[in-house]
């Protein structure tokens, strides 16, 4: 569930980067994600905008910082298609340099010794953006069970 919060967020800031109002984005075209999936995406985009994180308008390429460049070592852990993702990520804002960094190390850290690829950065985006044990603190925007909404 969560992977598909982190698409439809994607989805989502792609769409307002081209200059589409969240209101005017219309559910029916979301089709194959439930409501609590757009909930919590709608949750997680307004909540980047309140804070500041994320621009209606991105600044030009030009003005985003670079990110690094792989060293080999790296790119032997990480395929090149996980590494593009992640530089998508990045320039949509929904990763900073911070975030990102940190996913390079958890590719570097596996102590399976598996390369790192595409699904495995969705899981780990999704955690950094809804659990706590990546964020140090306990805010998810899912519902635990039990809870409601008021």
């Amino acid at each position: 569930m969560q992977n598909n919060v982190v698409d439809l967020i994607i989805y989502l800031v792609k769409r307002v980067h081209i200059g589409t109002r969240l209101k005017d984005i219309k559910l029916d075209k979301l089709r194959g994600y439930n409501n609590s999936e757009i909930s919590a995406a709608y949750s997680w985009l307004i909540q980047k905008h309140e804070s500041g994180e994320l621009h209606e308008k991105r600044l030009n390429i030009e003005d985003i910082p670079s990110p690094r460049v792989l060293h080999s070592n790296e790119r032997s852990r990480i395929t090149s298609d996980a590494y593009g993702y992640l530089l998508e990520l990045y320039y949509l804002g929904i990763l900073d340099g911070k975030r990102m960094e940190r996913l390079i190390e958890f590719a570097m850290l596996r102590m399976d010794s598996e390369i790192t690829d595409i699904p495995d950065i969705k899981d780990w985006v999704a955690g950094m953006i809804f659990d706590s044990e990546y964020l140090g603190s306990d805010r998810s925007l899912f519902l635990k069970g039990n809870e409601t909404i008021n």
